[in-house]
C-alpha cells in the first residue's frame, strides 16, 4: 500500500511559508515587468522635434514676442571670480523688463530693471541708476555683460549691432559678435535650441577676451 511521505518539521514549515508568500510574488513580478516595459517605451519614443519655421517667419514671430519670461541657469567666469546662479527674466514690453540673478541659495547677486525713464541696478541692497547699465555693472561688480541688447540676444536675435553672423541649415543664428557699450567685444554662440517651430535658444555661451558666461534656459513662457 502506498504511504504518503512524511515531512519533518523544518520541511513542513518551509512548505507552509511558501504557500503563504507565493500569492504575493506573482502580482509583484508582473507589476515590475509592466513598469520595465513602460520605461522602455518612454525611452524608445521621444517626442519628435518640430521643423523650425522659415527664417523670416520665425524671426517675425520672435520679434512679436513683446511679453515673455524665462528661467535659466547661469555660470560666470572672470579672472577675479567664478559664480553661478539662477536668472529670472520678465519682459513686459519692447522696453520694460525686470531681471534677477541669484545664487543657488536664493541670495540676490543683482537685480536689473529697465523702463523708458532709464535703468536701475540693485546690488547688495543698494540701488543705482544710470543710462549705461553695462558700465555700471562693471564698476559695481567687476564683471559685465551686454545688457542693452540682452532682450534680443536671449531670443536668438543679433539685432542691428550684431556682426559676423553665422546660421545653420534652418536659418537659425548660431553665432555672432557684439561690441557692448563698454567697448568689450563679445562672441555669442548658440549651442542648443528648443525642439519646437520657434526654436528659441536653450543653451548659449558668451565669451570676451577674459570672461565667459554660460546660460542654460530651462523654460520660456
Amino acid at each position: 500500500m502506498y504511504k504518503k511521505p512524511q515531512l519533518n518539521k523544518s520541511e513542513e514549515s518551509s512548505v507552509k511559508d511558501f504557500s503563504v508568500v507565493h500569492p504575493f510574488i506573482r502580482p509583484l513580478f508582473i507589476s515590475i515587468v509592466i513598469l520595465l516595459l513602460s520605461a522602455c517605451t518612454v525611452f524608445q519614443r521621444p517626442a519628435p522635434a518640430e521643423t523650425p519655421l522659415s527664417t523670416n517667419e520665425r524671426e517675425q514671430h520672435i520679434l512679436a514676442m513683446q511679453q515673455f519670461s524665462l528661467q535659466a541657469s547661469v555660470g560666470i567666469k572672470t579672472p577675479e571670480e567664478s559664480l553661478s546662479g539662477n536668472l529670472r527674466w520678465q519682459q513686459e514690453d519692447g522696453v520694460t523688463y525686470d531681471a534677477r540673478l541669484s545664487n543657488f541659495l536664493g541670495i540676490s547677486l543683482f537685480e536689473l530693471s529697465e523702463t523708458e525713464q532709464g535703468s536701475a541696478i540693485t546690488i547688495k541692497g543698494e540701488t543705482y541708476r544710470a543710462v549705461d547699465t553695462s558700465t555700471l555693472l562693471l564698476q559695481l561688480s567687476g564683471w559685465s555683460m551686454p545688457l542693452h541688447d540682452m532682450p534680443l540676444w536671449l531670443r536668438g536675435l543679433p539685432g542691428s549691432k550684431g556682426r559676423d553672423i553665422m546660421r545653420d541649415e534652418f536659418g537659425r543664428v548660431t553665432a555672432f559678435n557684439l561690441t557692448d557699450s563698454t567697448g568689450i567685444v563679445w562672441q555669442l554662440q548658440y549651442q542648443g535650441f528648443f525642439p519646437d517651430s520657434l526654436a528659441l535658444p536653450r543653451r548659449m555661451l558668451l565669451q570676451s577676451s577674459d570672461s565667459q558666461i554660460k546660460i542654460v534656459i530651462r523654460s520660456w513662457q
